[in-house]
């Protein structure tokens, strides 16, 4: 896996056109296309270890070209669009090997000259900055997730429309709720009987005979009725 593959955030493809960004500014945050950058960066005298980095790669990409030079590409494989990357070490040695799955095969895999050292200490720089790219990613990632998390904290919290509605309609439930009206008292010779005193005596559960409540009453109405 080449470093396009591993960190896409380095490189971008726009009308199968590679966009290359500058590495200071991405060390420090920032996404700045690499093109006619180099007078204007704001980082380009900056001497912090990650922009050491940069500059250390740099340095062994112009010595591996000055040692053996760029090897040659096929006319025919320069036309392709896809892009097919061999292996370093054998490049440095006019050798052509795919670079997948070739790294435990490689001839020169523990080649101590000093061409194949440089690919191994650049190898070791891309690693790190990979590692540093990622790093960054999770922190911007974190730092969103923390600034979603205090929003969502800090809303005050509303309740909703049948929590608020409902103890209002209970409670003027409560307040305007009326018993329904007694009966008007009934007119027996002139006197008014109670209709509670009617219920207790005509209630089932009373104690008092059925013949006896009847008499009482026809009593009752003889005794108001007459002079």
């Amino acid at each position: 896996m080449n470093i396009e593959e591993m960190v896409p955030e380095l490189f971008e493809e726009l009308h199968e056109k590679r966009i290359y960004y500058c590495q200071r500014c991405l060390n420090h945050g920032l996404r700045i296309k690499r093109k006619n950058h180099k007078l204007d960066c704001i980082y380009r005298n900056c001497s912090c270890s990650d922009c050491q980095m940069v500059d250390r790669r740099r340095e062994l990409n112009s010595k591996l070209m000055q040692i053996d030079g760029a090897v040659s590409t096929p006319s025919g494989l320069a036309k392709g669009k896809e892009r097919r990357p061999n292996c370093q070490r054998c490049a440095q040695h006019n050798v052509q090997n795919r670079l997948k799955g070739h790294k435990r095969a490689c001839p020169f895999r523990e080649c101590p000259c000093a061409k194949c050292q440089v690919v191994v200490e650049r190898q070791k720089l891309m690693a790190d900055q990979i590692k540093l790219r990622r790093r960054q990613k999770k922190q911007k990632i974190d730092l969103s997730n923390r600034l979603l998390e205090a929003n969502v904290a800090g809303a005050p919290s509303s309740p909703t429309d049948g929590e608020q509605d409902h103890p209002q309609q209970s409670s003027s439930a409560g307040l305007h709720e009326e018993h329904p009206p007694l009966p008007a008292p009934f007119n027996v010779g002139g006197s008014q009987l109670n209709y509670g005193q009617l219920l207790s005596l005509m209630a089932p559960c009373a104690l008092v005979d059925p013949m006896t409540t009847l008499n009482a009453i026809l009593a009752l109405s003889r005794g108001i009725a007459s002079p």
